[in-house]
């Protein structure tokens, strides 16, 4: 799970993770991967390898780099890394392309060393935490067997930040999160794989799911991730949901990579009740792994282990002043119940708040802390009426 929230600084919402200036950058490499790799084509297989992780590298959302921006990183200059990806860079006189030089190659290699390291870096304050740990056995579970695997959860878990930590860890490039918005329905649905992808979305829907299952038959490796699947459903057809899986089962059927089909209880329930028209997909997503409906006692005493605080038993109880006014509470009792009604995120948030209480009083982190954060929290939501 992500607890980026429990330290002082502003966090990412949980289930919105950050993602800069992607369609600047994305833009500025104004060409599709399989282009680009039917471009660098005669290359030697290492620096065709590494130009793809590059260009899959810097489109992503969540860590964008400009086409100018990478030429400066790698030592090189735009238009030569523009006329390479274009297939243009080619010899003056024999009009020939010219291979990807060695000292460009180093230095993508080096380039990936360093965005590798820089991201484990970045994502220090991920915790591991078991919920955390089956989700990671269902990502591995579809790579492995190269099939479908339900992955059923319900919100505010840490389902996405888990995923995306996942793809960040795992071969990047080859590991494809896509993240399902309401009500696309089948055009923003295979958009949003074609451009997870890197493949250009500018053609009609058959045409790019053909082009996506294209890139896909080159890659065999990869893993695909659908989250948020549910939200396919949210559409005012409601023949659009069913044309949805049934073009997944379809790329499935044609490249059998892994892939991940997350999302809430309705939507495996939504399958379940329409078998007849989905029963193919079912018979192929064998494995199924169900998450617990709601952080569980495992996960917050890996989160709180992680910022130095001890699993608080049940029954122990702390005494804070709020507004002048003493209050006692039990951190047990509060943590279970948060959990239960509102979520991982009430309960990161809380946590982040108590950081800040800390800080400020130049103590360790402490659980008066984390109750005087839940009772400020539950003040601040209080309509106070000063006429009374």
């Amino acid at each position: 799970m992500a607890i980026n929230d429990t330290t002082p600084a502003a966090p990412a919402p949980q289930d919105e993770p950050a993602g800069g200036n992607g369609n600047n950058a994305r833009a500025s490499w104004n060409i599709s991967l399989d282009d680009l790799q039917k471009n660098i084509s005669h290359a030697a297989a290492e620096a065709q390898e590494l130009l793809s992780w590059c260009f899959l590298w810097c489109i992503d959302d969540m860590h964008p780099v400009s086409l100018a921006e990478f030429a400066l990183q790698v030592h090189s200059d735009k238009t030569t890394i523009s006329r390479i990806i274009r297939g243009t860079y080619i010899h003056p006189e024999t009009k020939v392309r010219l291979p990807i030089g060695d000292k460009l190659v180093k230095a993508m290699r080096t380039f990936r060393e360093l965005c590798t390291e820089g991201a484990r870096t970045a994502r220090k304050d991920f915790v591991l935490t078991p919920t955390a740990r089956r989700m990671f056995t269902a990502c591995d579970l579809a790579r492995e067997s190269r099939s479908p695997v339900f992955l059923i959860g319900p919100s505010h878990i840490g389902k996405t930040w888990s995923l995306i930590e996942y793809k960040e860890r795992n071969n990047h490039g080859h590991t494809v999160y896509v993240r399902m918005a309401a009500a696309s329905g089948l055009m923003g649905m295979v958009r949003a794989i074609a451009e997870s992808l890197g493949i250009s979305d500018k053609s009609a829907t058959p045409a790019l799911v053909g082009r996506i299952k294209t890139a896909l038959k080159k890659r065999p490796n990869t893993l695909l991730i659908f989250d948020e699947l549910h939200q396919l459903m949210y559409t005012y057809r409601k023949q659009s949901f069913f044309a949805c899986l049934e073009v997944l089962r379809e790329i499935y059927d044609h490249t059998e990579v892994g892939i991940v089909l997350c999302g809430t209880e309705l939507l495996f329930k939504s399958i379940k009740d329409n078998r007849s028209d989905l029963e193919q997909l079912l018979r192929r997503g064998v494995h199924r792994v169900v998450l617990p409906d709601q952080p569980s006692r495992g996960d917050v005493a890996a989160i709180c282990e992680h910022l130095g605080l001890d699993m608080p038993e049940k029954g122990f109880s702390v005494t804070v002043k709020v507004g002048g006014v003493s209050f006692t509470d039990e951190p047990y009792a509060i943590l279970k119940q948060i959990g239960k009604e509102e979520g991982l995120k009430a309960i990161t948030e809380r946590l982040r708040y108590a950081a800040k209480f800390a800080k400020k009083g130049e103590e360790s982190i402490a659980w008066s802390h984390f109750v005087r954060a839940h009772l400020t929290i539950r003040q601040n939501a209080t309509n106070e009426n000063d006429w009374n």
